[in-house]
This record gives C-alpha cells, sequence and structure tokens, in this order.
C-alpha cells in the first residue's frame, strides 16, 4: 500500500520517511498493518536512497527466506544470515562462524555465482573453486551486523577451509530442519592432501606452569599496571584441573556445575553433540580457586582465540600449540604415571557411562579415584612451576604500547 510519489517498493513494502517527525532524515521500511490499519515503520538505518534501497532488498529477502522456499528461489545469503541470528550468534564459538559465513558471502560476491545466487546454484564446482579462493591470497569486504569486514589474507590453510565449510553446512542444515527449503546441497569436505595432521601436540608441565604465571601476572605499563586477567587465569586452571575440553571450558559455571566433590562439565545450556562431557572429581587443591570463582558474578566466557594468540607470542610458543594440548598434555601425564586406561577414558569423557551412573558416582569412593590422586600432583607441579617461573619474569608492552612481551626482572624493559 504505498502511498502516491513514494521512492521505491518492493512487494508490500515500501522506503518511506516517517510522518510523525521521529528520524526525519532516515529512510524507513514501510508495511501497511491490516490487522492495526496502519502503517509500521522499521528503519534502515541509512540517509542515502541508494543504502536504503539495499536494505529493503535484504529485509524483503530475509523476511522471504523463514518461508518455505524450492531450491531455485531460496537465496543462500538470507540462509546463512538466518542461521546466525537464529543460532550462530549464542553458540560456543560465534566469532568463528561469524567469520565462516562471512568469508563465504565474501566469495560469492566475487564468484560468477553472485550474490543473489540461490540453494540451486550450489553444485560441487562451486565449492571447489571457493576451497581454491580462500587457500590462495585474497582479500573481501562484507556488511555484516551494520559494520564493514573488510579482511585481506594471504590464503589459509586447509583446516580452516573446513571449518568454513561445517559452517555453511550447518546454515544449510539449519534451513531444512525448519522447512525453508526441501533438502541440504552437498556440501564436500577439503580434499586430504591439504588437510592437517591431527594436532596431538603435548609439551612440558613447565610450559602449562609458564601459561599460568602469565596469566597470573599483571601488565606493566609506564604510567601505571593493568591487572592480570583473573577470569583467564581460572579458565587455564579447569582445563589443568580436570582435562577438559575447552570448549566445555568456556561454557563453564561453578555456581551450577560444581556440586560438592563433583564437577558435571556438561552445561545445561550447552549444545548436546556426539562428544559428551563427562562428570568428573574435584580435586583439593583446585577448590579455593573454585569457591572463590562462584562467590564473584559470573558470565560464560565468550572467546578466548586472541588471549590465547597473544599469550602464545608473549611467551614464544610454536602455533600448534592451542587450548587442547593441554587436554593432550594432562592425558599424557596420566598414562605415563600409571593411571588405569578406563579411568583415563572416564575422566576425557570417551568411555560411554550413562548420566545417572554419573550423577550418582559421589556415592562410589573409588570413582576415578587414581585419575584423582595423579591428577593432584600434576595440578601442584604445575602451580610450583608456576611460581618459580612468575619469581623472575615480568609482563609489559613494547615502545608502541601494543604487542604485550615476556621479560626477565634482570632486563631493561
Amino acid at each position: 500500500m504505498a502511498r502516491e510519489g513514494d521512492k521505491y517498493t518492493v512487494g508490500e513494502y515500501w522506503l518511506d520517511k516517517r510522518r510523525d517527525g521521529k528520524s526525519p532524515d532516515i529512510w524507513q521500511i514501510a508495511r501497511y498493518a491490516e490487522k492495526s490499519r496502519s502503517v509500521v515503520y522499521r528503519s534502515t538505518k541509512r540517509k542515502c536512497l541508494e543504502e536504503a534501497k539495499a536494505a529493503i532488498h535484504a529485509y524483503v529477502e530475509g523476511e522471504r527466506s523463514k518461508k518455505p522456499q524450492t531450491p531455485d528461489a531460496a537465496g543462500v545469503v538470507p540462509l546463512l544470515l538466518n542461521y546466525w541470528k537464529e543460532h550462530g550468534a549464542d553458540a560456543i564459538k560465534p566469532g568463528v562462524i561469524a567469520t565462516s559465513l562471512r568469508a563465504f558471502i565474501g566469495f560469492m560476491l566475487q564468484d560468477e555465482i553472485g550474490a543473489q545466487a540461490t540453494v540451486a546454484d550450489l553444485s560441487p564446482p562451486v565449492f571447489k573453486r571457493f576451497i581454491a579462493w580462500r587457500m590462495k591470497p585474497h582479500r573481501f569486504d562484507v556488511p555484516w551486523q551494520g559494520k564493514d569486514f573488510p579482511v585481506v589474507s594471504k590464503g589459509v590453510k586447509g583446516e580452516t577451509v573446513q571449518r568454513n565449510l561445517d559452517d555453511v553446512r550447518a546454515a544449510l542444515n539449519h534451513a531444512t530442519n525448519a522447512g525453508r527449503i526441501p533438502y541440504t546441497p552437498k556440501v564436500p569436505s577439503v580434499p586430504t592432501k591439504h588437510r592437517s595432521p591431527a594436532r596431538d601436540v603435548r609439551v612440558p608441565l613447565q610450559v602449562l606452569g609458564m601459561m599460568v604465571a602469565y596469566a597470573s601476572l599483571p601488565i606493566e605499563l609506564s604510567d601505571g599496571e593493568i591487572p592480570a586477567d583473573r577470569d583467564y587465569r581460572r579458565w587455564l586452571l579447569l582445563l589443568i584441573a580436570t582435562a577438559c575440553r575447552p570448549e566445555a571450558a568456556m561454557k563453564f559455571d561453578p555456581r551450577i556445575q560444581w556440586k560438592g566433590e563433583l564437577i558435571d562439565l556438561q552445561h545445561p545450556d550447552a549444545p548436546r553433540t556426539k562428544k559428551r562431557n563427562p562428570v568428573v572429581p574435584v580435586i583439593e587443591p583446585f577448590k579455593p580457586i573454585l569457591q572463590e570463582w562462584r562467590g564473584e558474578n559470573h558470565e560464560a566466557v565468550r572467546s578466548r582465540r586472541t588471549a590465547w594468540r597473544t599469550m602464545r607470542a608473549a611467551l614464544g610458543l610454536p602455533a600448534e600449540v592451542i587450548p587442547k594440548t593441554i587436554r593432550h598434555t594432562i592425558a599424557t601425564e596420566l598414562r605415563s604415571r600409571g593411571v588405569p586406561a578406563e579411568q583415563i577414558s572416564g575422566l576425557l569423557g570417551h568411555t560411554a557411562m550413562s548420566r545417572i551412573t554419573e550423577v550418582y558416582a559421589k556415592y562410589d569412593p573409588p570413582y576415578l579415584v587414581d585419575a584423582k590422586r595423579v591428577l593432584t600432583i600434576i595440578f601442584n607441579e604445575v602451580l610450583q612451576h608456576s611460581e618459580s617461573w612468575a619469581a623472575d619474569h615480568r609482563r609489559t608492552k613494547t615502545g608502541n604500547n601494543r604487542a604485550i612481551v615476556v621479560v626477565r626482572d634482570s632486563q631493561k624493559v
């Protein structure tokens, strides 16, 4: 129901300015609501008419994508954006998912299929071109959540491309499960020759001590200091004390997951996947940390990628050292110190055990008793290494006041 003189119309929507005087310079997406017999406005947040035209098309496509469509009518970009809004933003690693979706949209903008591609256009050659494009030097600029995300890349590894494809596949599956498209097109995997071998890297306990000490030190500046990141330190200690998966540690909330002598590593709001997080015993030296942690306002960790990379660079650790390295290291230490294989499997969540059995395991004194005993020894050794390393090291910033570095007290900053 567009009025005479309206600038631009798309279906039942049109661009207009509010007639009540509010936001007089901003173009609005207008629609006549039969039920209320009134015009409903939605801001484009744009003053430029051409930009507002792009905004109304994106909005209309987004609304259309929420309804059942045929493959040759369902736009790929709206389906990816719906997945982000309805699932990705609340996932364990939202930043990683957003990066994957932006990369695929950036590829579409440059590829022959174009930004208006539909699900029917997603053929195997398209994904083959995406893999090749992503692994070579490339650049793109994708609007996302009201901001522009310019990216300049020298090319990424096969594992990163695989994660991108996994997220695109998940977005398409999300649309299929919601009844918006009849099927999910086949999304191939990155060829084995481009994949990296499993990064089952382990480090000495001294390195784990360095990590804990690094997180315990404040950042010294010329005009003061930035306090140590206690939340990051607790996250590291949780990984060491339980050998849990990094994803589970990011969701951990001691107020609801610490129950007496046990920690339930499966957060109630965490997605139920094939990887099951177990109930594990609490070692004694970790209890004071849990007590302090539980007594404060707590928010689940959203991302540790930047903090981990900063720490890795400051400590001079290789790129192969990732958060899961802690889990591999603890598992190896347990095995080398004689802990039975079934207890290690139970601690890592590899052994099939019912949740009821786990919850009531606190009534069974032998439950992971050997693993708990050795974990306590390992944890104390890491703390000793941490104290020793922190005694003669400082954390500061370089002259440009940007990069964080570690120096010995005997050295000048």
